[in-house]
């Protein structure tokens, strides 16, 4: 038999504080050690840091500014590059393995369907040729799993029912992307996790914050369904998103 991992050896587990301390040394951009710096990523490189870790301590900008340093050699500009793809395509393979879903009936599944159509138009109607602007591509496997994802998540959220207030927090959901480019962006690049932006910004918000549905036209029933799950899922054009 090999030898058994203790626990804190195994690549998953991260001592946040030991990876924050070396996050403030890594990003002094005066920094010029070579032998310093390449000592820590070899240190990081041990280790897959979760998103959690990796959003607390910014490593993930701080790996990229340090790959662009004219002050450091170009051996430490490309580990600490390919440091940080290896931790990105660590987490998007994450972000793409199947979700488990539940098996809905025909007027469910369609309903959820048009969601996730409407949330893929929103995607596309907000793509910009500012730089600064993260694009979607409804062609991309990563930004069709991440719809999906997000659908299920509100979904799920909503204890798997496709009702009134589903809908409405599909509507939610747009509105808040629409009003803040700086959270639409960070979704697109996997800055902030799926779970996070629903529970934070969808299904609670902020404090006091109206949110008006109308606001955004949505119409789910432009494909056909019965006059009854028709009346069922009818929107109420005045909701109020009030934090109770």
């Amino acid at each position: 038999m090999g030898k058994q991992l203790k626990i804190n050896e195994l690549k998953r587990v991260v001592n946040v504080d030991k990876f924050s301390q070396y996050a403030n040394i890594l990003k002094d951009a005066d920094n010029s050690d070579d032998r310093q710096i390449d000592s820590i990523l070899n240190e990081l490189a041990l280790k897959t840091p979760s998103r959690d870790v990796l959003m607390k301590t910014k490593l993930g900008f701080i790996l990229k500014e340090i790959s662009k340093r004219p002050n450091l050699s170009k051996k430490t500009r490309e580990k600490a590059l390919s440091l940080r793809t290896k931790w990105k395509e660590f987490h998007k393979r994450l972000l793409l393995a199947p979700k488990y879903d539940v098996k809905c009936d025909k007027p469910t599944t369609e309903s959820r369907q048009r969601a996730r159509e409407e949330l893929t138009k929103y995607f596309i109607k907000t793509n910009s040729a500012d730089s600064k602007t993260a694009l979607f591509d409804s062609n991309h496997e990563e930004h069709i799993s991440l719809i999906s994802d997000l659908e299920f998540t509100i979904f799920q959220q909503n204890d798997k029912l496709v009702n009134n207030k589903y809908f409405n927090l599909i509507r939610k959901c747009i509105n808040i992307l629409s009003q803040n480019s700086k959270l639409r962006n960070d979704l697109l690049n996997l800055n902030i996790k799926i779970e996070d932006l629903v529970n934070q910004y969808v299904i609670t918000g902020s404090p006091g914050n109206r949110f008006i549905s109308k606001t955004t036209s949505i119409n789910f029933f432009d494909t056909p369904c019965t006059s009854s799950t028709k009346e069922f899922l009818q929107i109420d054009e005045n909701i109020d998103f009030l934090k109770n």
